[in-house]
């Protein structure tokens, strides 16, 4: 039973349905803490942020702060940010480097794989004290796929491998637009909070339904010439001229199994973009991997994905999404603009202008997405009607051949519930 509540975890799922106690209730949103953030795989950051030996990058999962760390053997660890003596955070800042780790409480140190140094004043210290019995703890497991590195609280559950599943293939599609075949995430961050829960957003990324109603400006002929006139500037990427405010309804979502899902990219044909800057690209990727490979390449399959519970990657203006809950109405999202290894610096930074436009905090896109989920959170407080409808679609899935996964039309919400199967299988899971 739900603490406070005469009902059950599965009560709050129907088909087609969901309660409002999903997104308003903070004893499920402490469930959730616990149970998911506390147990499945999460995305921690990308190796691309600590280069070098000593680099760190710190984050939060669920609620619990890790720092990602680089080793003197270019591995990388995450630990637990908390000292082992009176608790404290050891790393207060974002990123950095460090030859070792210094707790400003009472100043016990750290080397960069977690093991404690020095304790000042060592005299005070219990018979039978060792340094080696208080180490940092580490993330009972972590993995890393082309540069993106997950970890999991928990020693127990579902192998990354089967985590991951066919979801390997999007972060390929992404990874292998760069000439280098290597991503780098270090051209500053969009951070933004919104006031809703966490499981508005990541609905919102694989939801093609609300595009011409949520984005009005954008996908209107006004709105498109914009992007493109935007976009254009200093080299970017070009919004394709056969481009209409129709290709919403021709996209197509895939439900890829434990919560993650993704949607087709029927917006771009990247053999008709053109400008300086993207055909210098173009030359690029051909000279390091072959004309006919850079052709395939350069014709991708994704428009959006999420790998559940809290990254999501979009191929359209390229950026990785961390989505972070803070409490059961309140959430905090990063954008991290991608560059391309190998690419020219013009086709780069004209990506991240056109992101700037479209997803950045301020955008003419997100902003509305962030209006949407204020507005849903506030009618959700609505207590005479329980239900939440997520049933369009369902019935009419069929099944792709190649993925063998369930695939419908991106203006249906089969990959909204298939979220909540996998929040479900989480939520209910004795540890």
């Amino acid at each position: 039973m739900l603490q406070g509540h005469s009902r059950s975890v599965e009560s709050l799922i129907e088909p087609g349905r969901v309660s409002r106690l999903v997104y308003t209730d903070p004893n499920v949103f402490e469930l959730e803490m616990e149970r998911i953030f506390g147990r499945a795989w999460l995305y921690v950051g990308h190796e691309s942020q600590i280069p070098n030996p000593g680099d760190y990058f710190t984050t939060d999962l669920g609620r619990q702060p890790v720092i990602m760390i680089r080793q003197n053997d270019q591995s990388i660890r995450v630990l637990l940010n908390r000292c082992t003596h009176r608790g404290a955070k050891v790393v207060n800042e974002v990123c950095g480097h460090a030859r070792h780790m210094s707790c400003l409480y009472h100043g016990w140190t750290y080397d960069t794989d977690g093991t404690l140094l020095a304790v000042p004043v060592p005299e005070g210290c219990p018979a039978g004290f060792e340094n080696k019995n208080y180490s940092l703890a580490q993330a009972p497991r972590m993995e890393t796929y082309r540069g993106f590195v997950f970890a999991s609280l928990s020693p127990n559950g579902i192998s990354f491998e089967d985590h991951l599943g066919g979801m390997k293939a999007n972060i390929d599609d992404l990874v292998n637009r760069a000439p280098e075949g290597k991503l780098a995430l270090d051209a500053g961050v969009h951070r933004y909070m919104f006031r809703g829960n966490w499981k508005l957003q990541i609905e919102n990324v694989l939801d093609s339904y609300h595009v011409p109603f949520g984005h009005a400006s954008t996908v209107s002929k006004e709105g498109v010439q914009f992007a493109r006139r935007e976009g254009d500037k200093e080299g970017a990427k070009v919004v394709d001229k056969n481009n209409t405010a129709n290709d919403w309804k021709v996209r197509r979502s895939y439900d890829m199994g434990n919560g993650h899902g993704w949607t087709s990219n029927t917006m771009l044909d990247e053999g008709k973009r053109t400008s300086p800057a993207y055909d210098a690209y173009v030359a690029s990727l051909s000279a390091k991997l072959g004309e006919e490979r850079a052709t395939e390449i350069l014709k991708p399959r994704m428009h959006n994905s999420l790998i559940y519970p809290n990254v999501s990657i979009m191929g359209l203006n390229i950026h990785v999404r961390v989505i972070k809950p803070i409490a059961v109405d309140l959430t905090e999202v990063t954008v991290y603009p991608i560059r391309l290894l190998g690419a020219p610096d013009s086709m780069n930074f004209g990506n991240i202008r056109l992101l700037n436009v479209t997803h950045s905090a301020a955008s003419f896109v997100q902003s509305d997405d962030a209006e949407a989920f204020t507005r849903t959170q506030s009618g959700l407080a609505s207590q005479l009607t329980e239900w939440v409808d997520i049933s369009r679609g369902m019935g009419s899935e069929d099944v792709d051949a190649d993925l063998n996964a369930p695939r419908a039309k991106a203006t249906d919400e089969m990959v909204v519930r298939g979220q909540y199967r996998a929040w479900l299988n989480y939520m209910r899971e004795v540890a």
